[in-house]
Order: C-alpha cells, then sequence, then structure tokens
C-alpha cells in the first residue's frame, strides 16, 4: 500500500476518543476486557451515570456477551441499577437497534442529550455511522475507543491482523453505506 492511500484510510478509519461527561455510555458487544476497562474509568471518574452493554452469544466463547460484561462490572463494584442489558444482539446493526428499544423502555430519549460510545478503535467510525443513522438527531454521540489485537492508528499497516481488521472495516462501511444501514458522519 502506498503512504498516502494508508495516511487517507487511517484518517477515515480511527476516531480520536473524546473523554467527556454524557448520559449514558454504550458498550457494543465484545468478550475482551479492555472494553470493560475503558468504561469501568468513564464510570469511576463519574463521566456516565448508566451503562448500557449490547451483545449476544459470542461465537468463540460460546457466552452471552452482554451478561458477561453485567457481571464483571458488578464485581468491580459497579451498581446493578446502574446497567441496561441489552442481550439478544449478534451485529454492530443489532446493537444499535436493539439498544435504542432499551433505551426507549427504560430512559426515554428526551432524557438522553449525549451518549459515548465505547468501541474497538478500528470499529469506531462505522459504529457511529450506524447510531447517527439509527438514533434521534438530538442525541450528541461521543466515541470512546480501545486498542485490541496488539496494533494502533499509528501501526496498523506493519501488522497483519491489523490490516485485514481495518480494511475489512473500510470495506464494509462501503457496502453498508450502499444498502442504507449507517449514515456518513
Amino acid at each position: 500500500m502506498k503512504k498516502e492511500e494508508i495516511k487517507k484510510i487511517t484518517k477515515y478509519i480511527f476516531l480520536d476518543s473524546q473523554l467527556r461527561k454524557a448520559d449514558l455510555a454504550i458498550v457494543f458487544g465484545t468478550r475482551h476486557q479492555e472494553a470493560l476497562k475503558k468504561v469501568f474509568q468513564l464510570y469511576q471518574k463519574g463521566l456516565v451515570p448508566r451503562i448500557l452493554l449490547s451483545g449476544g452469544i459470542n461465537k468463540i466463547t460460546g457466552q452471552n456477551e452482554a451478561e458477561q460484561m453485567v457481571n464483571d462490572l458488578v464485581a468491580k463494584g459497579v451498581k446493578k441499577e446502574g446497567l441496561i442489558l441489552e442481550n439478544k444482539s449478534t451485529n454492530s446493526l443489532e446493537n444499535v437497534l436493539f439498544s435504542k428499544k432499551k433505551i426507549e423502555q427504560e430512559i426515554g430519549f428526551p432524557k438522553i442529550k449525549k451518549i459515548i460510545a465505547v468501541v474497538k478503535h478500528y470499529h469506531s467510525r462505522r459504529a457511529l455511522m450506524t447510531l447517527k443513522k439509527h438514533f434521534p438527531k438530538t442525541v450528541e454521540l461521543i466515541p470512546v475507543t480501545y486498542d485490541i489485537y496488539g496494533f494502533t492508528k499509528d501501526n496498523w499497516h506493519q501488522n497483519d491482523i491489523g490490516k485485514e481488521k481495518v480494511l475489512t472495516e473500510w470495506e464494509k462501511i462501503r457496502q453498508y453505506l450502499a444498502n442504507g444501514n449507517i449514515e456518513e458522519l
């Protein structure tokens, strides 16, 4: 890959974290502890009073992602009444659609002004594009990312896993924009 192409892809795919106060954090389904560490930091710092954990059965572990995250956060000292569980989703679009329904049922969007999306660094743009497409326009979406798989924004192109993950996202964004499931930021 040429240097210009790497720069273009990097600038587009990776969003910068914005640690700010919000009404709610949404954690997209994952089996990785990095997501929990990140959302726990937000909670400890008082940046989010509530956390929505989204994710169904993980294909690798066979465990329910959201339920496991709830258990882990409660074990760390997060109050269970501050957690919202969405435990049916199997992909990013379902994370968003099913989480939207949970927010409508348990809080109501009129009470939500800002939402932090806790997502993998290479998945941040597509996750926020999906939220933007399906959540009310009155809600400000804030990315908070975490690094995973041993690559970063700066070296993904020098790492086989990084290349595979980032280039797959690059292609998925193109496809999902074409079919109308996401909206450009």
